[in-house]
């Protein structure tokens, strides 16, 4: 193993990617907060696509969670480690 790398989009020195602890913290509260505006994006999809609405709005929000974590994770590392 003395050949092996660090992972993709790491880095060996502390900087730019090196933790994924921030990107796991901001899909956590992503998840979170798609948990808490889940009922009120509902109730508003229902006025417009109607009894399907809470369907609809847990896959929306179950793809876009992740969009959203990983791109407050990439501009909180760019503002902590810009240089």
């Amino acid at each position: 193993m003395k050949g092996a790398d660090s992972l993709p989009m790491r880095k060996v020195e502390r900087g730019m990617f090196s933790s994924p602890w921030l990107d796991r913290f901001c899909l956590i509260i992503s998840l979170i907060l798609a948990y808490f505006t889940s009922p009120f994006f509902s109730t508003y999809l229902e006025i417009y696509i109607g009894e399907k609405a809470e369907l609809y709005c847990l896959i929306f929000l179950i793809i876009m969670s992740p969009f959203v974590g990983d791109f407050i994770s990439k501009r909180l590392t760019n503002y902590i480690y810009k240089k």
